[in-house]
């Protein structure tokens, strides 16, 4: 699996219609939180800046799509989308390249 950093950014972070899509989606289990081939692995709300970041394995781009349509199609949330590497995935990509 991948990682990606999804830093999302509400067009209205005071519109009721959105906060209350977070709340009723946390206390709803958060139901989009793992799938076959997306995890979420944490999430940060910033709510001073109206949006927040999570970080999250996939499979592929796709999978993360997934995720982000329904808030970005249904509440017009903007998502960036950045891929990663993980601690051990870095150490062994540099430690290859110098052998």
């Amino acid at each position: 699996m991948a990682r990606f950093m999804i830093h999302w950014c509400a067009p209205d972070p005071t519109n009721e219609k959105y906060t209350q899509a977070i709340v009723d989606y946390i206390k709803g289990g958060k139901p989009m939180d793992e799938y076959a081939g997306f995890k979420v692995l944490a999430r940060q709300i910033h709510p001073h800046l109206g949006g927040g970041v999570l970080l999250v394995e996939a499979d592929n781009l796709a999978a993360v799509q997934k995720h982000t349509y329904p808030w970005t199609k249904g509440l017009g949330v903007t998502a960036t989308i950045t891929p990663g590497l993980s601690d051990e995935e870095y150490v062994e990509l540099e430690e290859s390249m110098s052998s």
